[in-house]
């Protein structure tokens, strides 16, 4: 059995098809996962046994000015 190394195990929300995204100000884009029903800042490394590759390069960002 080969060896994983840590850039298989460990995945960024930012490239699954199972988020959408949005992102307040200036603060990091956070990922709204549609399975899990929790957010995550969407450039943070995470191990997840759900993550499917979007393959996305540019994905669509929702920007607010405000947190109401």
């Amino acid at each position: 059995m080969a060896s994983k190394s840590k850039d298989d195990i460990f995945v960024k929300c930012i490239s699954c098809t199972h988020a959408s995204y949005m992102q307040w100000f200036e603060n990091p884009i956070i990922a709204d996962c549609h399975v899990l029903h929790e957010r995550m800042v969407a450039e943070s490394k995470r191990v997840c046994k759900l993550y499917n590759k979007s393959g996305n390069t540019n994905p669509e960002v929702t920007h607010y000015d405000s947190y109401q």
